[in-house]
């Protein structure tokens, strides 16, 4: 087998292992001792914690979630692997937030560790529309989309202003990782998956 695809195969599969570990879900129960799936949004995210549990554990959550997926990308680069290889391995920490093998496949909406993924690229202009994203996704009650509209954001704002020095492959990357949240976040809408009660 080719080098590169063993290295693919490997570190996607410690991806979605790596994302599968529902931060929210293990600080909300040492703090708590309850599930964060079976309160309020009934949801495994940073969004839910903070609202809930409160603001600070809430930011603590989002940070090691941002962080399993900048994990990845550091490992990758570290590989030496293929860019594309790279982002292709990172997006199943998204995948293993969204669904986690560990607690059921009730995760959270992968948010945070999209960003964790994308902010070796594009941290100034993921951080100048995290906050608009926010805002627009609770107005029309889908906090879980605010992931899409964010990546959005930031490609409309590379295309108006032409950022031609944005190489394609981080354009590329955008376009799948977007795509991807979406689909994530639209499966568990359609599937009502976080209106069930899980078993503590």
């Amino acid at each position: 087998m080719n080098i590169d695809i063993l290295k693919l195969i490997l570190l996607s599969i410690a991806g979605y292992l790596i994302g599968s570990l529902s931060c929210s879900v293990i600080v909300t129960k040492l703090v708590t001792g309850r599930d964060i799936r079976n309160i309020e949004l009934k949801n495994a995210g940073a969004y839910n914690v903070f609202r809930n549990i409160g603001k600070g554990w809430g930011c603590v959550v989002a940070v090691l979630d941002g962080l399993k997926g900048l994990f990845l990308i550091c490992i990758g680069f570290l590989l030496k692997m293929q860019f594309s290889h790279i982002i292709i391995a990172a997006s199943f920490v998204i995948i293993g937030h969204c669904f986690p093998v560990f607690y059921h496949f009730y995760g959270g909406r992968g948010g945070a560790t999209t960003i964790g993924v994308l902010i070796p690229f594009l941290p100034i202009e993921l951080v100048i529309w995290l906050v608009p994203a926010i805002i627009l996704g609770l107005l029309i009650k889908r906090p879980g989309y605010f992931p899409v509209f964010w990546l959005l954001f930031v490609l409309m704002t590379m295309l108006l202003f032409n950022w031609s020095h944005r190489s394609q492959d981080t354009i590329h990357a955008l376009l799948y990782v977007m795509i991807l949240t979406g689909v994530l976040n639209t499966i568990i809408i359609l599937s009502r998956r976080d209106s069930r009660v899980v078993k503590e």
